[in-house]
């Protein structure tokens, strides 16, 4: 049975399926409900109907630092004064303690026509939902603490376990009773069999690494473009044009990059790669869904992935730093149904003091202290370890605050509602981070704006579609501060349980407001005209795509074949081509 033209429409859309699975859905349909789907793509993928009714207005186009003019400029200098009034401390703070204070935050994303007002507020307080800064302003905060917030500043049952493992003053060397519970309520929530403290996000991946190499005795690594797993020069690569892995900042050394494998992110093609390297692969390392990509959801590949790997024997590692506990209590492996033989977590764990976890099968984890032993018996460890250390690895302040997180998802996981169904507060967060996104998505369509807020769970990411952080992109983020709206300037936005619908509301009315000032200065442009596709014969057969070599769809023949039918479906209605509309589904 087909699905739904509107439920199909939807996932495409709002990236709930990768492209492969769009492309099988879209084939599956008859030429009917396929032109359907292709008509309600067409007017919510940035296309309007024009003012006189007549055919479609194109999404406009983000200017950026090279298209400034005179009065763009004059626009900014007006608000540089503005902004300076604003937050006059804060700048200051800046300027006098940057001699002493090294922050590695602190050029990210510097635009030259914006220096004087890039800069980092200076926080004197936060509760709940809210930020307050020295200049006495307070904001709505959608920053989440990268990550880290799931529950609002200062929750109060986090407090009170902080300051209770305070007062027991329990050393750091030797166990606690918090450490025991937090493990076993780890791998109870997750799923896993074992889990390992880390000192960080960054330490939990370089160790899971570490043990894939000491179990399979093999070097490589893959990763995927796009990915981000942390500082570690273990995972620390890039790749060029021609598919070579580089270092990705000066001080690693290209010895460490080239044991890394960089691949494309739901392409078939890459389980081709995985499969004819699979005597070298020490380990498979995927952000199942990229924090820096959220609208990329390549189920049906992950699934691939999965069954490959255990064909090989190649230890699986999902990196869920950020979908970790967010979408869900078992995060993207529990949606997805994937269970991966480790997984590194961070950020909400901690309830905000410095952690990492390693979770996973003990077959793995046992490399670490031996597995179980008996002491009435000749039972004895594993021989075979390798080695890790960290000195606050069970500090027993972030022990408590895990605790703490852990048992406050447990138990807002299992809540009743008035009609005495179960409800998983997570479901709840992430269906108000959908509808604050589909209420400003289409206003970003009325507006002819280009610009989409794609979703995971209760992270959120504004994605400016024709730029990568250019001026208007800048400016936007400075406006949206001044509407009392404090974001993250690396780009993930996030809701928690203590945003109100107040809260949500005022944060629409925030950004709509940013982005008409924009619109109206003229920091959005009449696109560059392109003439339409018109060559209905480009119109494939739509009988299932050939599959590659391996058995596996070819992915690029599959995304460029959709391209086609929508092109084709275009030109047949005589209307403006879907090119720059597309780009959302790559």
């Amino acid at each position: 049975m087909q699905m739904p033209v509107e439920d199909l429409s939807k996932k495409i859309l709002s990236k709930q399926i990768d492209k492969q699975d769009a492309m099988r859905l879209f084939q599956s349909l008859d030429k009917e409900s396929q032109q359907r789907v292709l008509a309600i793509v067409r007017r919510a993928e940035g296309i309007a109907p024009a003012p006189d009714g007549k055919g479609a207005a194109r999404a406009l186009q983000a200017l950026d630092q090279r298209e400034l003019g005179d009065e763009h400029r004059a626009w900014i200098a007006a608000l540089v004064e503005k902004y300076d009034r604003f937050v006059p401390k804060s700048k200051a703070n800046v300027l006098e303690h940057q001699l002493h204070f090294v922050d590695q935050r602190r050029a990210f994303h510097l635009i030259k026509d914006l220096k004087k007002l890039h800069f980092q507020i200076t926080y004197t307080r936060a509760e709940g939902a809210y930020v307050h800064d020295v200049d006495g302003n307070r904001y709505i905060d959608i920053s989440g603490d990268m990550g880290v917030n799931l529950f609002g500043h200062r929750a109060p049952f986090l407090i009170k376990a902080i300051k209770h493992s305070l007062d027991q003053g329990i050393p750091l060397v030797g166990y606690s009773d918090m450490i025991f519970r937090a493990c076993q309520l780890f791998c109870e929530i997750t799923g896993h069999e074992r889990t390992l403290f880390t000192q960080s996000g960054t330490e939990a991946v370089m160790f899971a690494v570490r043990i894939a190499r000491a179990a399979t005795g093999r070097k490589k690594i893959v990763l995927f473009d796009g990915s981000y797993h942390g500082l570690s020069d273990a995972v620390a690569a890039t790749r060029d044009l021609a598919g070579n892995s580089f270092p990705l900042a000066p001080g690693i050394l290209q010895e460490f990059a080239e044991q890394i494998i960089v691949l494309d992110y739901g392409d078939m093609a890459s389980l081709d790669v995985i499969e004819q390297c699979a005597a070298e692969i020490a380990t498979v390392l995927v952000e199942p869904v990229q924090s820096r990509h959220p609208y990329k959801k390549p189920v049906e590949f992950l699934k691939a992935l999965r069954q490959l790997t255990i064909e090989k024997d190649i230890p699986l590692i999902f990196d869920e730093m950020i979908t970790g506990f967010r979408v869900g209590p078992q995060g993207a492996q529990g949606l997805f149904g994937i269970q991966a033989d480790m997984a590194t977590y961070g950020k909400i764990p901690g309830g905000g003091l410095p952690t990492g976890v390693i979770a996973g099968a003990a077959k793995y984890l046992d490399l670490v202290d031996g597995g179980s032993w008996q002491f009435d018996d000749d039972s004895m460890p594993s021989a075979k370890r390798t080695g890790m250390a960290g000195t606050h690895s069970q500090n027993p302040l972030k022990i408590a605050a895990a605790l703490a997180v852990l048992g406050e998802i447990k138990k807002r996981s299992a809540e009743t509602a008035p009609d005495g169904t179960v409800t998983c507060f997570q479901d709840v967060l992430n269906r108000k981070t959908t509808a604050l996104a589909d209420v400003l998505n289409t206003f970003f369509r009325e507006e002819c704006l280009p610009v989409v807020i794609d979703t995971f769970g209760s992270l959120f990411r504004f994605r400016f579609v024709d730029s990568y952080w250019g001026v208007t992109e800048a400016l936007f983020f400075i406006l949206l501060r001044m509407e009392g709206v404090e974001t993250n300037i690396q780009g993930n936005c996030f809701l928690t349980t203590a945003h109100s619908d107040e809260d949500i509301a005022a944060v629409i009315a925030g950004v709509k407001a940013s982005m008409s000032n924009l619109k109206r200065s003229g920091f959005f442009r009449e696109p560059d005209q392109e003439p339409p596709t018109q060559d209905s014969a480009a119109l494939p057969d739509t009988t299932a795509f050939a599959p590659s070599p391996s058995g596996r769809a070819s992915p690029g023949k599959d995304i460029e074949r959709l391209k086609a039918l929508l092109n084709a479906d275009l030109a047949l209605a005589e209307e403006l081509s879907l090119t720059d509309e597309l780009g959302s589904l790559k």
